[in-house]
């Protein structure tokens, strides 16, 4: 015994019948399906492109953290060139006349010497010189046995002169003034023609006076008499510039 399927018998199943087109829709009339399935892909790539777009601009739209910004470096500058003053002008104050001449050379004396000189003051006396002439304005001064405290001045205008006082006359006044002229030789200067303080004969000698100036000192003559003094400036005793003091 055989089976033989029916012709044109049994169940119908809708969409896969031959006679239906599945991708036509069958004869229900439903949407084909091919339809379906493109418009499904179309929305899915869709949706892929606007993930793509929007996940790409998300990662690089996170907002930029600001950077620390630093002040602009400063070049160090240099300290304003200091302009240079000038210096101010030195003052010289005019030269004093002072008692003590100013010497330079060594062997010039500057100070009165002779082995009469003592401290203390006595009897005061001044004698001085002619402003032009090689002469003392006083050739003769007397004073009491003592002490005596003279104030020599040079009232030249242009020479230099000194006080000298010997121990006797003419004869001792000449070795005297002969050793000071040894003493210009020594010195190569008219202002060390003073006798050296150990000279025989001499009692007290001034060192060399600029005009203007004055020295004081006080001297014992050795007792009553007549002692002769003298200016050893070169040619000044010779020319006659000498006096006498007369101690009472």
């Amino acid at each position: 015994m055989s089976w033989r399927a029916p012709q044109g018998g049994g169940p119908r199943i809708p969409g896969f019948d031959s006679t239906d087109n599945v991708f036509s829709g069958g004869s229900a009339g439903g949407p084909p399906l091919l339809s379906l399935i493109v418009a499904a892909l179309a929305v899915g790539l869709v949706g892929l492109f606007l993930a793509i777009a929007f996940g790409g601009s998300m990662g690089q739209g996170t907002a930029a953290v600001p950077q620390p910004t630093q002040p602009p470096a400063v070049l160090p500058t240099a300290p304003p060139a200091v302009q240079p003053t000038a210096a101010p002008a030195a003052t010289t104050a005019p030269a004093q006349a002072t008692s003590t001449p100013a010497r330079g050379a060594a062997g010039i004396p500057t100070e009165p010497l002779g082995p009469a000189l003592v401290s203390g003051t006595g009897t005061p006396i001044e004698i001085g010189t002619d402003v032009a002439l090689l002469i003392f304005n006083k050739d003769q001064v007397r004073v009491p046995n003592g002490p005596v405290t003279l104030t020599f001045k040079n009232l030249a205008t242009a020479v230099q002169h000194n006080w000298v006082l010997v121990q006797g006359g003419d004869d001792v006044a000449s070795a005297v003034n002969d050793a000071a002229q040894a003493q210009v030789r020594v010195t190569r200067d008219s202002a060390g023609s003073v006798p050296p303080a150990d000279t025989p004969g001499l009692l007290v000698a001034t060192p060399m006076l600029n005009p203007g100036e004055e020295v004081t000192f006080t001297f014992q003559p050795p007792g009553s008499g007549t002692y002769e003094f003298i200016c050893t400036f070169p040619g000044h005793y010779v020319a006659g510039m000498k006096g006498v003091l007369v101690v009472e």
